[in-house]
């Protein structure tokens, strides 16, 4: 090996040393940072924390070449303060607005405690990123993890209890993406009055699994509730008729133009062209 080779090798083994002391210490900085959980503190004890999380944002705003891919690698990690995953994603989504980012910033929100994060907060942040153009699919049903979450929208005076937030992310997604997650999350809920928050995501699916699935809760295993809203959905929203593609693709489109704010009126119209679509959608003919 000639002289200029050595000297190339060891300049990028001291480069990668550094790099790998600077993301220790950038680690160490996140770790003595995030050492608090937002739920079980007062609003006091919350505003003196502040300070010190502004100075932080402010310096790897200034800096975001030296800290984008320490940032990444803090996002990717499982051993973080479980607040980290939801603010550090929005501080890189300060810094980055690239696909990649997108996708790790909502594939981070899996790893929060929702308690930390205010409910009306969380699903917008999801939204925004579903509209950016990230699959918040499975960010979106860690709500279904938490079986107090419940979203007010004090612009609208709408209160979204548990589930029903989701109906303004899941229709966004083509439902061979989440319809067997929502089915297995779906399952796993254990109140009854969750469920019955739940079973309206079924119908905006709209595929054929759905209606399966829906199908097999009228039977006589389910508790009473479920079997009776589960039929009275059916009875209300399944519609037999010829597919057209064509339409179907234009109402999904339009449906996914509405569901860009969450609001009573947004809620209202994505309910009627679901039904709409409804008529273009078949799985059985009589």
């Amino acid at each position: 090996m000639n002289i200029k080779k050595i000297l190339v090798l060891v300049i990028t083994t001291l480069l990668l040393a550094r790099g790998n002391l600077f993301g220790q210490d950038f680690h160490a900085e996140v770790s003595k940072l995030y050492n608090f959980y937002p739920h079980k503190m007062s609003v006091q004890e919350q505003n003196a924390v502040m300070p010190a999380l502004d100075d932080f944002f402010n310096k790897v705003i200034k800096n975001k070449d030296k800290y984008l891919e320490p940032l990444r690698k803090e996002l990717k990690r499982n051993d973080n303060n479980p607040y980290f995953y939801y603010d550090g994603g929005i501080l890189l989504l300060e810094i980055s607005q690239a696909s990649e980012d997108l996708q790790l910033i909502s594939d981070a929100l899996v790893k929060t405690n929702l308690k930390d994060i205010p409910p009306n907060m969380y699903l917008g942040h999801l939204l925004r990123l579903s509209v950016m153009g990230a699959n918040v699919i499975d960010a979106a049903l860690h709500i279904l993890d938490d079986a107090a979450f419940t979203a007010f929208i004090p612009q609208h005076s709408l209160t979204l209890e548990y589930g029903k937030g989701l109906a303004f992310i899941l229709p966004r997604y083509s439902p061979d993406l989440y319809i067997d997650k929502l089915i297995s999350k779906f399952n796993s809920v254990p109140s009854t009055k969750n469920k019955l928050a739940c079973l309206d995501l079924f119908v905006y699916a709209n595929c054929c699994k759905a209606d399966v699935f829906l199908r097999s809760l009228t039977d006589n295993a389910q508790p009473e509730e479920i079997r009776n809203n589960a039929a009275d959905i059916l009875k209300k929203s399944t519609v037999v008729k010829e597919r057209d593609d064509k339409k179907y693709a234009r109402l999904f489109e339009e449906r996914k133009k509405v569901l860009t704010r969450i609001s009573d009126e947004a809620l209202y119209e994505s309910i009627k062209i679901t039904m709409d679509m409804r008529k273009f959608f078949e799985c059985e003919k009589k």
